[in-house]
């Protein structure tokens, strides 16, 4: 048997977790909302730029943007 680090997929989604309530509460702060559905389209549009910009090189972070960015569009179709 090699070696092998076991429930990776559990480590996954903490560190997307982190990355999700850290980047909610940027987003929160600056907009001066309380929930996602409170924002406009045009904070969404800026959320989703920076997510896909230089400026946002982290990964995950941009990956959570994305997610805050489709949670939106989620409860404006619904």
């Amino acid at each position: 048997m090699t070696f092998q680090v076991r429930k990776q997929h559990k480590l996954q989604d903490q560190i997307e977790q982190l990355a999700y309530d850290w980047a909610i509460e940027d987003v929160q702060e600056y907009y001066g909302v309380e929930e996602i559905e409170e924002l406009n389209q045009e904070q969404i549009d800026e959320i989703f730029t920076y997510s896909e910009s230089d400026d946002c090189y982290e990964g995950y972070v941009g990956m959570v943007l994305r997610t805050i960015c489709d949670q939106w569009e989620n409860e404006q179709d619904g």
